[in-house]
C-alpha cells in the first residue's frame, strides 16, 4: 500500500489532469485498505496514508529536482501579481540566460517568486529536464529537508503498523 501511495503522490506533483488521477488512485487504495482492515484499524490506515502521501509527494519531487534538476543562470523578465484568497500572489517570468535558446519559464511564490525580487535582476533557475516538475529557483531547491524524510518514515511506520494490526485482528476474529 504505501508504494502505491508513494506513486500516487508522485503523480500529484505533476500539473493537469494527473493530480485528479493520483488522487483519485490514492482515494482507491485507501478505501480498499479500509475494507481490508476493519472500521477501526482501517480508519487509522486512511488518515495515515492520506498524511504519508502529502509529505512523501514533495519530498520525492525536492530530492529529484535537487539531484537530476539542471542549473541554468537567468534573468527576471517580469514580475507580477495576482489575487489569492489570502493576499496577493507572485508570478515571475525567469528567462535562461547561459543557454543559446533562451526560454522563458513561470514560477510562481511557492517555487521562489519573493518580495525582494526585481525586473533584471539575475537568478539561478533549477529546471527539471523532462519537464515532470515545475522549475524553481534555486534557493527553493536545497534538497531535500531532515524533517520531511523523518516525517514521511514515521507516518509510512504509522500506516504500516495499522495495516498489519488490522489484518491480524480481521483474522483473529474469523478463528
Amino acid at each position: 500500500m504505501p508504494l502505491a501511495m508513494t506513486g500516487c503522490a508522485w503523480l500529484a506533483q505533476h500539473q493537469g489532469a494527473l493530480v485528479l488521477a493520483g488522487a483519485f488512485l490514492a482515494m482507491l487504495v485507501l478505501a480498499v485498505a479500509w475494507a481490508m482492515c476493519g472500521a477501526g484499524p482501517g480508519a487509522c490506515v486512511a488518515v495515515f496514508g492520506f498524511a504519508f502521501m502529502l509529505f512523501v509527494g514533495p519530498t520525492m519531487g525536492d530530492y529529484v529536482l535537487n539531484h537530476r534538476g539542471v542549473r541554468h543562470g537567468a534573468v527576471i523578465g517580469d514580475v507580477s501579481t495576482y489575487w489569492k484568497k489570502h493576499g496577493d500572489g507572485r508570478a515571475c517570468t525567469v528567462v535562461t540566460t547561459d543557454t543559446a535558446k533562451s526560454d522563458a519559464y513561470e514560477v510562481d511564490d511557492p517555487d521562489g517568486c519573493d518580495d525582494d525580487l526585481r525586473e533584471g535582476q539575475s537568478v539561478t533557475l533549477v529546471v527539471d529536464p523532462e519537464g515532470w516538475l515545475k522549475p524553481r529557483l534555486s534557493s527553493h531547491a536545497n534538497g531535500v529537508a531532515p524533517y520531511l524524510v523523518w516525517t514521511s518514515a514515521g507516518l509510512f511506520t504509522a500506516t504500516e503498523s495499522f495495516v498489519l494490526y488490522g489484518r491480524l485482528r480481521r483474522r483473529g476474529l474469523r478463528a
